[in-house]
This record gives structure tokens, C-alpha cells and sequence, in this order.
């Protein structure tokens, strides 16, 4: 273990040493007053505002060497001078924000609010601002009062933000959307409805509604160029179906689920165009307390193409043992394409990731995934992206955590059939980050 994590070090090491020896002085007083402020941050308590809501402070600061700030090839790459400017640069990102959590005999709330800065030592017009805000509000102990057995949960999501800086989510949407190149600012809001209605000891009945905004600038950072288009998105899914517990421990389901969504170039030089997504699939899953496994098959259908095609999932986690979690998905769905083409794609999903706790304060994790999206009707149009990264964690106190974490990602485009657009890039992300630890939620906010 230690081998391997040695050289990893020494080029953690490097990389601060160059940046120490930048000219940007305004740059390093910046990095050295976010860690006092997130060290100061640490120290704070949670904050009791009457027996059934806390409300707890978070903050982190990483700083980070990006390969490819821009995230597209050096060919495809201008300023408003028309030249090439630099590709990689060191950046710092300066996160904060609150968490409320409210627990009542009825009702189970909580609300992240939070943002990001995000600065760079050579192309500083790219720094910017990100925000965003997550609510869940859990109503099963008021529905069980006159349902025996119902549950009940919304959920709201709002996000600004012109790159993945914000969490594990982000990210995923971004390599699902192929969104990891070409800078553009986005404006996301989900809003979800989720519950099951017990028809009797064994049967429940299952359903849930989401309605999705994604809005994206008409601004492209670096340059513009033709046939890379992006569109603004409006969604509307809803899903159902009745699940059997066949024991205590797993169950089968028979589930429906559409999505209808319409689209618009987000330059306004487009109609509306209406689309619709159709999925049949049965449901088996099993939870133990040290693994879980599901599985799902069935059929898609995609409007207005008429293309139908086999849809489905993979998902297992287990603990091989006390310290080790690992963790698989294989998919295949259809999902609404936002980026090169409007329409449907086909998204298939290869992921496997494992944390392991080397002792009570260090872990290690790390993962890989490749994603391939085919475009709908003309499935030769298509973009791959394959993703690699590592974290080692350190528990500095009760409240800060210290990491060192590594990002690969490379992305092929080839939608020469339908626009002619064909390129690769690579990005690497290295660097290290500092973070509070919200114990009273039982999560950390950090890079994942």
C-alpha cells in the first residue's frame, strides 16, 4: 500500500511546489484564507434551534491542477482574439454553506444550501460563482397515521453552476449528459414526488412524479463552434407499479415509467419539439444487511423515432468484509440528449467502485466507469466517456477531514453520421482538499 500511495504523494508535492512559485499573490492569499476559514468552521458546533432543528455550518477548500480547463481539444479551441489560449491551470475552489435538518414526530425535513468560488491562476475569465440548494421533506409518520404502512417524499433540487464542482451527482449528470466538455453555465431544478400505498400485508402499490428544468447559456466559454449544440430541456416522468414482498428480505415489482420532455436550442434558433420515453420492466431485488442486489429488465420505447429497444440494470453493493465496501452497476436506458443532438439517446453504464478503511482515520477509495451514448434514430452517432479516480482520506479531527484525490476522464465524440462532428480529449485532476465534517447528518461534504 504504501508504495503505491508514495509516488502519488511526491507528485501531490510537486504540483503544490510549482504552484507556490506563481506569480499570482492575490491567488495564495485566497487558498490560505479559505483554510483558515474552513479550520475555523471546524471548530463550530451544530447549532440547536429548539429540540427538533439543528442547523449546521460546512465548508471546504481544494485546490486542484486541471489539465484542460477548457474541456475540448486544442484544435477546437479559440479566444476572442482568435488564438489558443492555455489549457491547463491550477484552480481553487472555496465551498460553504448550511445544513438544516428538522425531525418532528410527523414530519422529517432536511436543506443544504450552499456555493461555490472557483478561481484560476492563468485564465481568471473563467472564474465564477455556483450555488445550490437541496431540500427533502419525509412525510411517512404523517401519511402511516391514516394509512397504515404509506410513506411519502418530496424532493427539491436547484443547481447553477458551469462545471461539476459541487458533489457526486454533478459529476454523474455531466458524464451521463456528455457535458464534460465545452464550458457552459446551467441552471437545473428537479422537483420530486415519491411514494407507495400498502393494498395489503404483502402488496404495495408504488408511483412517483418528477418534474425537471435544465437551462443552459448561449455563451460558450472558448470559442464557439458549429454543430456543437446545446439544448434547454423540460421534463415531466412519472412511474408506477405494484411490488410483492416475497420475504422479508427481497421483493419482485412490475413497473412502468414514461418520460415526456421538449426541447429548444438554447440560442433560440429552434421550435419546440415534444419527445417521449416508454419503459416496461420487472424488478427483483434483495437487501441483506452487508449487500444489496437488484436487477431489472424489460423494453423501451422512443417517441417519435419508433425505435424500441431492451432496457435494464445491475446494481450490487457488499461489504467482502468489515472494512470494504464494493460496489457494481450495469445499465441501459433510454434518457432524454441535451448536448450534439435534441432527441433521445441510449445510455449504457459500466461503473464499479470500492472504498476500504485502511484504519479508524485513513480510507482509501476509488472508482472506474465507462459510459456509452448512442444517439436515436442513428445509433452510429455517439460519445464515450471513460472515468477514473482515487481519493485518500485522512481524518485530521473530530470535524475536518484532509484528502489527496486523482480525476481521469476521456471523452470520444463521433457524430460524423448526423453533424460531422468527430474529436477526443483527455482531462487529469490532481490536488488536495480540506473539509468539515457534518457528523450530527452523518455525511461529509467533500469531493466525491
Amino acid at each position: 500500500m504504501l508504495a503505491c500511495v508514495g509516488p502519488f504523494l511526491k507528485g501531490i508535492l510537486v504540483v503544490l511546489q510549482q504552484l507556490w512559485h506563481r506569480r499570482c499573490t492575490k491567488f495564495r492569499r485566497l487558498l490560505w484564507s479559505a483554510v483558515v476559514a474552513v479550520l475555523v468552521l471546524g471548530t463550530l458546533p451544530a447549532v440547536p434551534v429548539h429540540a427538533e432543528t439543528t442547523i449546521v455550518p460546512w465548508g471546504s477548500v481544494r485546490e486542484r491542477y486541471d489539465s484542460n480547463v477548457w474541456r475540448r481539444p486544442k484544435e477546437l479551441l479559440r479566444n476572442a482574439q482568435g488564438n489558443t489560449p492555455q489549457l491547463d491551470d491550477f484552480v481553487t475552489d472555496v465551498r460553504g454553506g448550511v445544513n438544516l435538518r428538522h425531525d418532528s414526530r410527523e414530519v422529517e425535513a432536511d436543506l443544504k444550501v450552499g456555493g461555490n468560488y472557483s478561481a484560476f491562476v492563468t485564465n481568471s475569465n473563467l472564474n465564477f460563482f455556483g450555488a445550490l440548494a437541496n431540500g427533502t421533506v419525509g412525510l411517512d409518520r404523517w401519511v402511516d397515521q391514516y394509512v397504515r404502512g404509506a410513506r411519502l417524499r418530496v424532493t427539491e433540487n436547484l443547481l447553477y453552476a458551469p462545471e461539476q464542482a459541487l458533489g457526486r451527482s454533478i459529476q454523474s449528470d455531466d458524464l451521463d449528459g456528455g457535458l464534460l466538455t465545452f464550458r457552459r453555465s446551467r441552471f437545473l431544478s428537479t422537483t420530486s414526488l415519491q411514494g407507495s400505498y400498502p393494498l395489503s400485508r404483502d402488496i404495495s402499490l408504488e408511483g412517483g412524479y418528477t418534474f425537471g428544468v435544465r437551462r443552459i447559456t448561449r455563451r460558450t466559454e472558448g470559442g464557439e463552434v458549429n454543430n456543437a449544440s446545446f439544448f434547454n430541456t423540460m421534463t415531466h416522468t412519472w412511474s408506477g407499479g405494484p411490488r410483492y414482498s416475497l420475504t422479508r428480505n427481497d421483493s419482485v415489482a412490475a413497473l412502468y415509467r414514461q418520460t415526456f420532455f421538449t426541447q429548444e436550442r438554447s440560442d433560440g434558433g429552434s421550435r419546440t419539439i415534444a419527445h417521449s420515453i416508454v419503459t416496461f420492466e420487472g424488478d427483483y431485488t434483495k437487501v441483506f444487511p452487508d449487500w444489496q442486489f437488484s436487477v431489472r429488465g424489460g423494453v423501451t420505447l422512443v417517441e417519435p423515432t419508433g425505435r424500441t429497444f431492451p432496457s435494464g440494470s445491475i446494481h450490487i453493493t457488499t461489504k467482502p468484509e468489515l472494512n470494504t465496501v464494493l460496489d457494481l452497476t450495469l445499465s441501459r436506458e433510454g434518457r432524454p440528449s441535451f448536448f450534439l443532438q435534441g432527441g433521445s439517446r441510449v445510455n449504457n453504464i459500466a461503473r464499479a467502485g470500492i472504498r476500504h478503511r485502511i484504519y479508524e482515520r485513513l480510507s482509501l477509495s476509488g472508482y472506474g466507469e465507462y459510459n456509452l451514448s448512442q444517439f436515436l434514430p442513428n445509433t452510429d452517432s455517439q460519445f464515450q466517456t471513460i472515468t477514473g479516480a482515487g481519493r485518500l482520506e485522512y481524518k485530521l479531527t473530530r470535524n475536518i477531514i484532509g484528502e489527496l484525490f486523482y480525476t481521469f476522464t476521456h471523452l470520444d465524440v463521433d457524430t460524423a453520421e448526423t453533424n460531422g462532428l468527430v474529436y477526443q480529449v483527455s482531462r487529469h485532476q490532481v490536488g488536495f482538499m480540506l473539509s468539515v465534517t457534518l457528523e450530527s447528518l452523518g455525511e461529509a461534504i467533500g469531493f466525491e
